[in-house]
């Protein structure tokens, strides 16, 4: 055997031990497997196919194998938690749309229902969907929840500061991620800009992924979690606000004022962090100016004396989507096509929908459409009602999902953001840590003004166990004059 074969042989053994010891570890101690699984995802999402682990990509690989540590860990537990309104909106929404591709693809007597390619894409929700799971079905204590957020937050530092150091051009960096990190082939008279794609294979999702991750510390910060340092949260809403900016893609950065009045609203607060936030996306837009500028002009958006223009690379898609798209989908709206692209599209084109609702329509029709819908509307209002909560973590993540919901409501209009590597990922992450936090069925109400407060309004709860009772279908509180409970009147 030559000395590079030995070295593969060295390699893959020390990469199976270790895998072997992420499974050991996550059964023994479910919360850092899933923080790992947070910190390592978005930086393995752009390694290729193939390149450590056959057919699968890295952190493909990580997933499986927090599942099979998550699944030793149950084996012996069991635990039993009631289904919830979230659960049934995220997996009617995977499992449906999973199935009526199949099932389209199995009653056409399609022969691509054997491609590996295929089915991956006909999989793909499930991927979403289990995620969800893994966060929403683990006993994450609070500090556990914290760390994995934690760590989710410093990856996106590390993401964003690669990205900003990529479109710098600080020597060596966009040669080391052009040769471990690949990038996408982009179809003819595409974008000739330079964008940096970081580690998640795709400049696109370097913006989804810096504004999901600003949300999340933004919310954070709104709630005032005691356990997130405010210096902690600023320097994570700076470096994804000027990730965003480097990543060149104006999609998710004109969205911000929408996700950030979201989560005021919802927090009813504004944190001091959002100014050293707005500066440091002032001082983004000050250093990369020859970047942005370059683009808008080759967008056509930066022409003087222009009114509302419509950018090159929309134009572009709106040609294609009115060209081929749409006349292709036109024969299958009801179910889609399984996620095929019917042969009327050009081959150079297949890969490049870059529409959130014409892809699921080709996955599964109006119906798909009317089960993303129905989850992204529970979303919102599950987070919504959030805000009554008194555990500021639940209202946290409460503000962000909201915030999210409207953002890829969106920005879907413009790329196929929600199932991007990376981005997918965490927000499924994050609606699961939603979801596990998410009272159950027929418990009562959530109540911001508990007994202490209502002693300082001069009112007792009485007895000392509030008393309910049931009225017109509400619960309500009977309290007491504080002057009846108190003997020195």
């Amino acid at each position: 055997m030559s000395d590079a074969g030995v070295l593969a042989l060295i390699l893959l053994m020390i990469g199976g031990l270790a895998g072997l010891g992420f499974v050991a570890l996550t059964a023994w101690r479910p919360a850092i497997g899933c923080g790992v699984f947070a910190f390592s995802i978005p930086l393995t999402t752009g390694l290729g196919r193939g390149t450590i682990i056959p057919l699968l990509r890295p952190n493909e690989a990580i997933l499986l194998m927090l599942l099979a540590g998550l699944a030793l860990y149950h084996l012996a537990r069991r635990p039993r938690r009631p289904v919830t309104s979230l659960d049934l909106a995220v997996g009617s929404f995977a499992i449906g749309v999973v199935v009526i591709a199949v099932l389209v693809l199995f009653l056409s007597l399609s022969l691509d229902l054997h491609d590996f390619g295929t089915l991956r894409e006909v999989l793909a929700p499930a991927q979403f969907f289990l995620i969800y799971l893994v966060f929403a079905r683990t006993d994450l204590s609070g500090p556990g929840r914290e760390t994995v957020l934690k760590l989710t937050m410093l990856a996106s530092v590390v993401v964003g500061l690669v990205a900003i150091a990529e479109l710098a051009n600080l020597p060596g960096v966009r040669g080391f991620m052009a040769a471990y990190y690949p990038a996408p082939v982009k179809p003819p008279g595409w974008d000739p800009i330079y964008r940096p794609e970081s580690t998640l294979g795709h400049y696109s999702a370097v913006g989804a992924f810096g504004a999901l991750n600003y949300t999340l510390a933004l919310s954070l910060a709104t709630a005032r979690h005691p356990a997130f340092s405010r210096v902690w949260l600023s320097l994570v809403m700076a470096v994804n606000l000027a990730a965003l900016v480097a990543s060149l893609t104006w999609a998710p950065l004109l969205a911000m004022p929408l996700v950030t009045g979201l989560v005021l609203w919802h927090g009813r607060r504004v944190p001091p962090e959002l100014g050293l936030s707005l500066a440091a996306l002032a001082l983004a837009l000050l250093l990369f100016w020859p970047a942005v500028n370059a683009r808008g002009t080759q967008q056509g958006v930066a022409t003087a004396g222009q009114g509302l223009v419509i950018p090159q690379t929309f134009q572009f898609r709106l040609n294609h989507w009115e060209e081929f798209f749409l006349p292709a989908l036109a024969d299958h709206v009801w179910l889609g096509t399984g996620t095929l692209i019917p042969s009327a599209v050009p081959d150079r084109l297949l890969d490049f929908v870059d529409n959130e609702y014409l892809r699921e329509g080709f996955r599964a029709g109006v119906l798909g459409l009317a089960l993303l819908a129905s989850m992204l509307i529970t979303i919102a209002v599950v987070g919504w009602r959030s805000r009554a909560s008194p555990d500021p973590m639940r209202r946290s993540l409460g503000a962000a999902c909201v915030a999210l919901v409207a953002f890829f409501a969106l920005i879907g209009m413009t790329a196929e953001y929600l199932f991007f590597g990376g981005v997918t990922q965490e927000f499924a992450m994050m609606l699961g840590l939603l979801g596990a936090m998410q009272p159950a069925p027929g418990s009562a109400p959530d109540r911001k003004a508990p007994a202490a407060s209502l002693r300082l309004a001069g009112v007792q709860a009485w007895p000392s166990t509030p008393y309910r009772k049931l009225t017109d279908q509400k619960w309500v509180m009977r309290v007491w004059p504080q002057s009846f409970q108190d003997p020195s009147v």
